[in-house]
């Protein structure tokens, strides 16, 4: 063998943090376990709005409400444990829910019925960043204005 066990381990070792992005595009680009709850406004200016809590086990670490998609106000957690629990330990919302929720959501738009609340578990996303929240994230906020001055 031309190279010895420790120049391997040290050649690895460097070849790792040469490249932190490659080892986490790999292994560390999963979404965080979040709950999305979306129904209707407390504000008469937006048809609907969407809360997105962070979990932390069986715990909301940071909850968000949106009336669009780019302003996020952080408000306390008010969702009810057992909700919050059956995310943390059950299954995930499949792309084809959240899909499927965008169709209906646009059709009861369109047809002047009040939007109705409907939550979703996204956990275990893989390639978060690389275009998986976006592809998740979108049909949930799909029909919402880009931002306050934008309102629909």
């Amino acid at each position: 063998m031309i190279f010895g066990k420790r120049t391997l381990i040290a050649a690895a070792a460097l070849l790792a943090t040469a490249l932190p992005g490659a080892a986490h595009a790999q292994f560390g680009d999963v979404s965080p376990v979040l709950l999305v709850e979306t129904g209707p406004s407390d504000n008469p200016e937006y048809r609907r709005m969407v809360f997105v809590k962070y979990l932390s086990g069986n715990r909301v670490s940071v909850n968000y409400k949106a009336y669009n998609r780019t302003e996020f106000i952080q408000v306390p957690a008010t969702t009810p444990q057992d909700i919050v629990s059956a995310c943390a330990n059950g299954p995930a919302s499949s792309l084809r829910e959240i899909d499927q929720f965008a169709r209906d959501e646009a059709r009861a738009k369109r047809r002047g019925e009040p939007p109705k609340v409907v939550r979703f578990c996204v956990k275990n996303v893989q390639n978060w960043e690389g275009g998986g929240r976006t592809r998740y994230m979108d049909p949930i906020f799909d029909g919402m204005p880009y931002a306050a001055s934008l309102n629909n």
